[in-house]
C-alpha cells in the first residue's frame, strides 16, 4: 500500500463541486482508511501538512478545504455565511468520497463541522464514520463563548497569538498575517450562527474520542467531557498537556493518541485495518 495525503480543494466555480469530489474518489493503491480532517477557525487545509508522516501508511490523510466564509461582506460570490450552510456545502462535496470506510478528525471549529456532516449522513441513511475524533471543542449542545464582540483586526490578532495559532514566520509576514486574521474573524462569525437543533440529532454510532488541552482557555474540561452525550458507541476522553493547540505543542503524544483511536476502530472493522 502507498500512503498519500490528499486535499479536497475549494472550488467556487459553477458546477465544480461534483468534479472536485470525483477527483478525490478516483485513486490508485492507497491506505485502507481515510481520515478526513477539518481545520480550526482561521486555519486551512494546510494545517494538516505532514500528518501523513506521523500517522503512517495505514491512514490516508484527507485535509478538507472549506468553501469561502463571509458574514461581514454580504453577497460575496460563492461564500457561506452560516454554520448550517457551511455544513451542508461540505457534506455535499464530501458525499462521493465517503462510500468507503472513513474517520473524521475535527479541531476546534472543525469539530463542529465534522459533527454536522456526520449528522447529515445519519439523517440521510448513509454510511457514518467508523471513528469520530474531536479536539479542542465543547460538546455541540453546549452554548459557545462569545468571541465576536468588537472583533477588530487587533482583537482577532491578539486572540490568534494568545491561542498559539501563529508562529514566528506568520508574525514576520504582515500580509499573510492579515489574511489569516481576516479568515479567523469570518470563521468566528460563522461559528457564532450555530444553533443545536431541538430534535433530530442522534448519538454517533461509532467510537467517539475527545482530546482536550489541560490549559485550553476556551474549553473547560467538563465541556469536553460532555461529548459523551453524543456517543452511541464507545467513548473516551484524553486530557493532553497544552492549550487550545495542544496537537502542535506535543506532537508525539497527540499522534500516538490519534493512531490508537483509529487502530481501535480498525480492530472493530477488520476490512479497514488489514
Amino acid at each position: 500500500m502507498v500512503h498519500t495525503t490528499r486535499f479536497i480543494e475549494e472550488d467556487t466555480a459553477s458546477g465544480a463541486t461534483a468534479g472536485m469530489a470525483q477527483r478525490v474518489v478516483v485513486r490508485g493503491e492507497t491506505a485502507p482508511l481515510r481520515l478526513f480532517c477539518f481545520h480550526h477557525a482561521g486555519g486551512s487545509a494546510w494545517s494538516f501538512a505532514g500528518w501523513g508522516h506521523w500517522l503512517g501508511r495505514e491512514i490516508e490523510v484527507v485535509p478538507v478545504s472549506l468553501p469561502p466564509r463571509s458574514v461581514s461582506v454580504p453577497g460575496s460570490s460563492g461564500a457561506v455565511s452560516t454554520m448550517g450552510d457551511l455544513v451542508r456545502e461540505v457534506a455535499q462535496r464530501l458525499a462521493p468520497a465517503l462510500d468507503e470506510p472513513y474517520a473524521f478528525y475535527g479541531h476546534s471549529m472543525g469539530s463542529l463541522i465534522a459533527y454536522g456532516v456526520a449528522q447529515r449522513r445519519l439523517a440521510a441513511g448513509r454510511r457514518p464514520p467508523v471513528c469520530f475524533v474531536t479536539g479542542a471543542h465543547r460538546a455541540p449542545h453546549l452554548p459557545a463563548p462569545d468571541l465576536t464582540t468588537d472583533l477588530s483586526d487587533t482583537t482577532a490578532l491578539e486572540l490568534l497569538l494568545g491561542l498559539g495559532g501563529a508562529g514566528r514566520l506568520l508574525r514576520e509576514n504582515p500580509r499573510r498575517m492579515r489574511a489569516v486574521v481576516d479568515r479567523l474573524r469570518q470563521d468566528l462569525l460563522v461559528s457564532a450562527t450555530y444553533r443545536y437543533p431541538a430534535k433530530g440529532h442522534r448519538p454517533l454510532p461509532c467510537p467517539v474520542h475527545v482530546l482536550h488541552g489541560s490549559d485550553d482557555p476556551l474549553v473547560p474540561a467538563t465541556h469536553a467531557a460532555a461529548w459523551n452525550r453524543h456517543a452511541g458507541g464507545s467513548f473516551s476522553l484524553r486530557v493532553m498537556p497544552g492549550g487550545h493547540f495542544f496537537h502542535k505543542e506535543h506532537k508525539e503524544l497527540f499522534f500516538g493518541e490519534l493512531r490508537r483511536a483509529l487502530r481501535a476502530a480498525g480492530a472493530d472493522h477488520p476490512a479497514v485495518m488489514r
